[in-house]
């Protein structure tokens, strides 16, 4: 009886059972010896963990090849069932059959055979190559180690040897330093050596200059007195000598005495005659010149102790103002009226000016309209041709230049050169000064201009020099409450640093250099201008100015240039009240009598002033000289 083989499907499950079993096992004897030689190697490679991926890669083909065989098993039952079912159907003989099956199973097991003894083959090799790998991977570990001792052990040695080293010149250093100690020793020792040797020198010689100063004393007491004896005998020879000359002299002295007496009283007939003649002559000028000086002084005074009025043409106070303080300057009014030869129908200004003087002349009180003055000075400066306001200052300032350009007596002006001051501080400035009036010279360069000295000093030491003419001085006020004329002064003539865009002429560098402002010609009238415009805010300054009734600028002068001291009497006050827009000018002027008045446009009323007056409304200052 031919025994039933059984199913193939059941057959071929079990097959992949054990096929996967035997995977999962060598699986799992992989991970163990992994283990163990990552428990041996804690640091593994990169090329270590690459083999391990291949190697479950290749342990996973495996099982896909288990599981496919599976699937052959599967197909040989369907073919099975279905040859059963083609028997039936066409009644074939069951013998065929099972032979033909019983072939197939043969060879199906023959093949299921010879591929797990390829299967087994192929796991040997592999446990083979595990084995070999491990075996080199263990080699390479040793293989490390041993070279990691081998540097280690290098390492120890080098670090010994560097110990020994650094041991050695540590020893070098110490035994240098002894030696340079004991040299450092010997050099004190022979220093104490040559400095006693030196001092016992010095002293011998010493003792040797001593003794020889002693014998040349000697020498020269002993020569001295034979000099003092031949000395005493010349002596008395010159004077038997000059005795015997003098006698001589007197003689001849008093022949020539007698011959000058003479020809002095020759000559005291002649200067006698002449004399005469030139006392007559200087006596008829005299009375001529008394005569006019005394028009002249009497026409000043009455100018200058005027109570006219000058009216309102509309906007004018500014004008009526200045003119005031101008027509009451007593040194400016003699100087006009002593050169009035100079002013004709060529100074238009300077004639209009002298008619209102002439015009005071003639008046002691009451109102002028100063309207041909205003005309003409508005014809010549289109801007005050109206009648709009202005600044006082400013008039001021254009009046005096035009009057100073029209009064100039030099009629050719040379060509202008640069002027090099190298000389001293004061004979720079004389000769700066007379260059300018080779320009420029009038009366009221005489009377209301200065001159100022700007000092520049250098880090080296030099300094140079420029010079300036000045009109008047514009003083800045603060934007305190409260200030003095004399702190305003302060601030013009304090020094300042100033960078040279040119290098120094003695140390040939562009350095910093120090600014100082003097006054080296103090003028005869000082004009102070006080700056109420805030140039920032456009606004006026209301700050309150103290001034004095006498004013001493010898702070301000340099004394190496002008030698004295010079003291202003306040004699003109220019003031403003209200707003830079809508204000209004009006003057204090103080009269010989010495008592103040306002003159407000037309009227003039007495005013009181303290010595020392303080006003937020003072604009312009007049001050003049104390002989």
């Amino acid at each position: 009886m031919i025994k039933k083989d059984e199913n193939p499907r059941k057959k071929a499950l079990k097959n992949s059972t054990n096929s996967t079993h035997s995977i999962l096992s060598r699986l799992s004897n992989l991970s163990n010896i992994n283990k163990k030689e990552i428990h041996k190697n804690k640091k593994r490679t990169k090329n270590e963990e690459r083999e391990d991926i291949n190697n479950g890669k290749q342990n996973l083909e495996k099982r896909k090849y288990d599981t496919s065989r599976m699937d052959n098993n599967e197909k040989d039952y369907k073919t099975n069932n279905y040859l059963k079912s083609y028997r039936k159907e066409n009644n074939l003989k069951h013998s065929y059959n099972s032979n033909y099956i019983k072939e197939q199973k043969v060879s199906r097991f023959e093949k299921d055979k010879k591929r797990q003894t390829l299967d087994k083959d192929k796991e040997k090799e592999e446990k083979e190559k595990q084995k070999r790998k491990i075996e080199e991977d263990r080699k390479i570990l040793e293989g490390k180690k041993k070279k990691e001792e081998e540097r280690k052990k290098i390492e120890e040695e080098r670090k010994k040897r560097e110990g020994e080293k650094k041991r050695i010149e540590e020893e070098k250093r110490k035994i240098e330093e002894e030696r340079k100690k004991r040299e450092e020793e010997k050099k004190k020792i022979e220093e104490e050596k040559r400095k006693k040797e030196e001092e016992r020198k010095i002293l011998e010689e010493k003792r040797k200059k001593e003794e020889e100063r002693k014998k040349e004393e000697e020498k020269r007491k002993k020569e001295e007195e034979k000099r003092k004896k031949e000395e005493e005998r010349k002596k008395e020879e010159e004077k038997r000598k000059k005795e015997e000359e003098r006698k001589k002299e007197e003689e001849k002295r008093k022949k020539e005495e007698e011959r000058k007496e003479i020809e002095k009283k020759e000559k005291e007939i002649i200067l006698d005659k002449k004399q005469e003649k030139e006392e007559d002559n200087n006596n008829n000028k005299k009375e001529e010149k008394n005569t006019l000086s005394k028009s002249i002084n009497s026409d000043v005074y009455k100018i200058i102790t005027s109570k006219v009025g000058f009216s309102n043409l509309g906007n004018t106070c500014f004008m009526n103002t200045c003119l005031q303080n101008l027509v009451h300057t007593e040194y400016f009014i003699k100087q006009l009226f002593s050169k009035k030869d100079q002013i004709s129908s060529k100074t238009p200004i300077s004639l209009n000016f002298f008619e209102i003087c002439e015009e005071l002349i003639t008046r002691k009180e009451g109102t002028f309209s100063p309207s041909s003055f205003k005309s003409e000075f508005g014809h010549k400066h289109s801007m005050f041709s109206g009648y709009r306001q202005h600044d006082t200052q400013e008039f001021c300032r254009i009046l005096l230049e035009d009057m100073n350009k029209e009064l100039n007596t030099v009629k050719k002006t040379p060509p202008y050169k640069e002027m090099s001051f190298k000389e001293s501080k004061k004979e720079c400035d004389k000769k700066f000064d007379e260059e300018f009036r080779k320009r420029e010279n009038s009366l009221i360069m005489d009377t209301f201009y200065g001159q100022l000295i700007n000092i520049f000093k250098c880090k080296c030491g030099l300094e140079t020099y420029s010079f300036e003419k000045i009109l008047d001085l514009p003083l800045l006020l603060p934007s305190e409450k409260n200030t003095t004329i004399e702190k305003l002064l302060d601030e013009y003539f304090i020094e300042e640093d100033i960078q040279f865009e040119t290098p120094c002429e003695s140390c040939k560098k562009k350095t910093v250099h120090t600014k100082k402002v003097k006054i080296s010609q103090p003028p005869n009238v000082l004009i102070l201008s006080i700056q109420r415009k805030n140039e920032r805010t456009g606004s006026k300054n209301y700050c309150n100015v103290s001034f004095p009734d006498e004013l001493d600028i010898s702070n301000y002068i340099d004394h190496e240039i002008y030698t004295n001291n010079r003291n202003y009497s306040l004699y003109g006050i220019g003031n403003h009240s209200g707003s830079l827009n809508f204000g209004h000018y009006y003057a204090y002027i103080k009269l010989n009598s010495g008592n103040w008045y306002e003159y407000n446009d037309s009227s003039v009323s007495p005013h009181s002033i303290s010595s020392r007056c303080s006003s937020s409304e003072a604009y312009i200052l007049f001050y003049k000289i104390n002989n």
